[in-house]
Protein backbone atom coordinates (compact mmCIF):
# COMPACT_ATOMS: atom_id res chain seq x y z
CA UNK A 1 0.00 0.00 0.00
CA UNK A 2 0.64 3.74 -0.60
CA UNK A 3 2.32 5.12 2.50
CA UNK A 4 -0.21 7.61 2.56
CA UNK A 5 -2.66 4.86 2.95
CA UNK A 6 -1.08 4.39 6.36
CA UNK A 7 -1.58 7.16 7.85
CA UNK A 8 -2.94 8.17 11.18
CA UNK A 9 -4.29 10.77 13.13
CA UNK A 10 -3.63 11.40 16.89
CA UNK A 11 -7.79 11.20 17.93
CA UNK A 12 -9.05 7.90 18.60
CA UNK A 13 -11.84 6.52 16.02
CA UNK A 14 -14.18 7.51 18.94
CA UNK A 15 -13.28 10.99 18.65
CA UNK A 16 -13.52 11.66 14.86
CA UNK A 17 -16.85 13.05 13.66
CA UNK A 18 -18.67 14.54 10.41
CA UNK A 19 -19.39 18.01 11.09
CA UNK A 20 -22.28 17.80 8.57
CA UNK A 21 -24.00 15.16 10.51
CA UNK A 22 -24.13 13.13 13.89
CA UNK A 23 -22.75 9.59 12.06
CA UNK A 24 -19.22 9.18 12.97
CA UNK A 25 -16.55 8.54 9.93
CA UNK A 26 -16.12 4.63 9.13
CA UNK A 27 -19.43 3.40 10.72
CA UNK A 28 -20.95 0.80 9.51
CA UNK A 29 -24.52 0.70 8.60
CA UNK A 30 -26.41 -2.61 7.45
CA UNK A 31 -22.81 -4.16 6.83
CA UNK A 32 -21.73 -1.19 4.63
CA UNK A 33 -19.48 1.37 5.32
CA UNK A 34 -20.34 4.67 4.12
CA UNK A 35 -17.75 7.01 2.51
CA UNK A 36 -17.30 10.66 3.25
CA UNK A 37 -19.52 13.05 1.91
CA UNK A 38 -16.35 14.86 -0.05
CA UNK A 39 -15.52 11.73 -1.48
CA UNK A 40 -14.14 11.92 -5.20
CA UNK A 41 -14.99 9.06 -6.27
CA UNK A 42 -18.10 9.45 -9.08
CA UNK A 43 -20.14 6.15 -10.35
CA UNK A 44 -22.63 5.67 -12.69
CA UNK A 45 -25.69 3.39 -11.91
CA UNK A 46 -27.74 1.81 -14.50
CA UNK A 47 -31.22 0.58 -13.30
CA UNK A 48 -34.15 -1.69 -15.24
CA UNK A 49 -37.30 -2.12 -15.38
CA UNK A 50 -37.25 -5.33 -13.28
CA UNK A 51 -34.87 -4.09 -10.53
CA UNK A 52 -31.50 -4.78 -11.66
CA UNK A 53 -29.01 -2.81 -10.79
CA UNK A 54 -25.24 -2.24 -12.24
CA UNK A 55 -22.74 0.66 -11.70
CA UNK A 56 -19.64 1.71 -13.46
CA UNK A 57 -17.33 3.88 -12.29
CA UNK A 58 -16.49 7.43 -14.14
CA UNK A 59 -12.75 6.79 -14.23
CA UNK A 60 -13.45 3.55 -16.81
CA UNK A 61 -15.24 5.91 -19.43
CA UNK A 62 -13.39 5.68 -22.08
CA UNK A 63 -16.11 7.60 -25.11
CA UNK A 64 -19.46 8.14 -25.71
CA UNK A 65 -20.54 7.74 -28.77
CA UNK A 66 -24.46 9.25 -29.34
CA UNK A 67 -26.73 8.39 -32.66
CA UNK A 68 -29.55 11.02 -33.34
CA UNK A 69 -32.35 9.38 -35.37
CA UNK A 70 -36.13 10.75 -36.14
CA UNK A 71 -37.35 7.92 -33.98
CA UNK A 72 -35.09 6.64 -31.61
CA UNK A 73 -31.36 7.40 -30.38
CA UNK A 74 -29.08 5.54 -29.24
CA UNK A 75 -25.80 5.76 -27.26
CA UNK A 76 -23.11 3.70 -26.58
CA UNK A 77 -20.67 4.37 -23.79
CA UNK A 78 -17.74 2.55 -23.66
CA UNK A 79 -16.21 1.58 -20.24
CA UNK A 80 -12.78 -0.22 -20.39
CA UNK A 81 -13.58 -3.92 -21.05
CA UNK A 82 -17.61 -3.28 -20.90
CA UNK A 83 -20.08 -1.81 -23.75
CA UNK A 84 -23.36 -0.12 -22.14
CA UNK A 85 -25.62 0.43 -24.83
CA UNK A 86 -28.60 2.80 -24.11
CA UNK A 87 -31.23 2.86 -26.40
CA UNK A 88 -34.65 5.98 -25.89
CA UNK A 89 -35.65 9.50 -27.15
CA UNK A 90 -34.40 13.01 -26.91
CA UNK A 91 -30.74 11.56 -25.81
CA UNK A 92 -28.98 14.94 -26.65
CA UNK A 93 -29.31 16.23 -23.28
CA UNK A 94 -28.26 13.01 -21.23
CA UNK A 95 -25.04 13.02 -23.71
CA UNK A 96 -24.03 16.38 -22.79
CA UNK A 97 -24.72 15.33 -18.56
CA UNK A 98 -22.60 12.33 -18.84
CA UNK A 99 -19.46 14.60 -20.52
CA UNK A 100 -19.43 16.79 -17.18
CA UNK A 101 -20.21 12.98 -15.38
CA UNK A 102 -23.19 14.65 -13.59
CA UNK A 103 -25.48 11.75 -13.91
CA UNK A 104 -25.71 9.68 -10.49
CA UNK A 105 -28.17 7.27 -11.69
CA UNK A 106 -30.12 6.10 -15.18
CA UNK A 107 -33.05 4.27 -15.16
CA UNK A 108 -34.62 2.55 -17.67
CA UNK A 109 -38.53 3.20 -18.48
CA UNK A 110 -41.45 1.56 -20.91
CA UNK A 111 -41.54 3.13 -24.04
CA UNK A 112 -45.41 2.68 -23.85
CA UNK A 113 -44.67 6.20 -21.64
CA UNK A 114 -43.55 8.07 -24.54
CA UNK A 115 -46.13 10.04 -26.37
CA UNK A 116 -44.61 11.46 -29.94
CA UNK A 117 -44.28 15.41 -29.64
CA UNK A 118 -45.33 15.75 -25.94
CA UNK A 119 -42.25 14.99 -23.94
CA UNK A 120 -39.31 17.82 -22.58
CA UNK A 121 -37.07 15.37 -21.34
CA UNK A 122 -35.30 12.27 -22.95
CA UNK A 123 -36.35 8.94 -21.58
CA UNK A 124 -34.38 5.72 -21.48
CA UNK A 125 -36.00 2.70 -22.55
CA UNK A 126 -33.34 -0.25 -22.93
CA UNK A 127 -30.61 -0.76 -21.13
CA UNK A 128 -27.88 -3.21 -22.98
CA UNK A 129 -24.11 -4.14 -20.98
CA UNK A 130 -21.76 -6.36 -23.20
CA UNK A 131 -18.33 -7.57 -22.30
CA UNK A 132 -15.60 -6.80 -25.04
Amino acid sequence: MHPVQHFKANFSPNEVTDATSDIRMGDVVASTEWHELDSNVRNLCFVWEDGRRAFFNYAYLVSVDLVLNDSMNMMQLYFSGQIVTLKGYQLGLLFDLLLKHIPKNITARNPRYHVDGQMQDGIVTEILVRSE
